[in-house]
């Protein structure tokens, strides 16, 4: 066999493998989908790196029980959560829920998410500030999930935790 056949082989392969595994990624469960994407949200929100939160909410999200919006949000996200960091487990803390919404829309799901933010200060440990838990409206934009819509968010509960 020539070189040039073997490297052709070889990059055949190899082009094979990645664009195999990015098909079947995006074509994988949408529960494991979903769980990736919240918690890359997590991650957004404790870093203080250029990657923004604001790019988890669809363009016309709404708070449905405050009427909130995205720049709202957004601005409560970026001044508020600086001393929140959240102790999330994604493979427990969403729950899917059954929705007439969803039902049969393979680029919609409803979850519940239940996640302890826990408040820091300089130079002291953090603590437990609030058990946060909303259901959720997710849509699949682009190859994303996206808050779409959120209720039942238990603001009463904050500072309790």
């Amino acid at each position: 066999m020539k070189l040039s056949t073997i490297a052709w082989s070889l990059l055949g392969l190899i082009l094979l493998a990645v664009g195999g595994s990015r098909i079947l990624a995006g074509l994988g469960d949408r529960e494991t989908q979903v769980r990736q994407q919240l918690s890359a949200l997590v991650e957004a929100l404790q870093s203080d790196g250029p990657q923004s939160p604001k790019r988890f909410f669809t363009r016309d999200y709404i708070d449905e029980d405050s009427g909130t919006e995205r720049r709202p949000l957004w601005s409560a996200l970026r001044e508020g959560a600086a001393d929140l960091v959240p102790d999330f487990d994604p493979a427990t803390g969403i729950e899917f829920l059954p929705s007439a919404e969803a039902d049969g829309d393979d680029e919609a799901r409803t979850i519940r998410v239940r996640c302890l933010l826990n408040r820091t200060a300089p130079g002291q440990l953090a603590e437990p500030y609030w058990n946060f838990e909303a259901e959720l409206d997710l849509r699949l934009e682009r190859g994303s999930w996206k808050i779409h819509r959120s209720r039942e968010v238990n603001l009463d509960e904050r500072g309790r935790a």
